[in-house]
């Protein structure tokens, strides 16, 4: 089955996202003191309208509960991050995430857990590794 292609975020609405992997749900209230501490009424709209567009490209959702609207994301981060190093990876002319993972490897970036975990990876058979989560656990 292939994959569906997620639209980009902005670096703004990446903010947002952020914030709902770490609660799952939260009002834009909570989103605007959480991204806007010192925020106001202002923040509150430029929160909603972030939200708004979002929900247009299908990465958030929104629900009614009570006097307030809920919001969830409908995507976990490891989708979207996928998503983006396979973006890049088109964008500098290779299709392929090699050059990307080879650079990281080389240039000492990886921590060792961090290679230990992609060695881990590399060793199973293809068929064994586990496909991205579709809601970040």
């Amino acid at each position: 089955m292939k994959k569906r292609q997620l639209p980009s975020v902005t670096g703004a609405e990446l903010k947002v996202l952020e914030e709902l992997w770490e609660c799952d749900r939260a009002t834009i209230g909570q989103l605007r003191d959480a991204i806007y501490p010192d925020g106001g009424s202002s923040k509150f709209a430029t929160v909603q309208k972030l939200l708004s567009r979002l929900i247009d490209k299908k990465l958030v959702s929104r629900e009614k509960e009570d006097a307030h609207w809920i919001f969830r994301p409908l995507i976990a981060r490891d989708e979207l991050v996928g998503t983006e190093l396979r973006r890049l990876a088109v964008r500098l002319g290779g299709k392929t995430l090699a050059p990307l993972l080879t650079y990281l490897v080389e240039s000492g970036e990886l921590s060792v857990p961090e290679r230990a975990h992609l060695r881990r990876l590399l060793d199973e058979p293809s068929d064994s590794v586990k496909q991205p989560r579709k809601r970040n656990q």
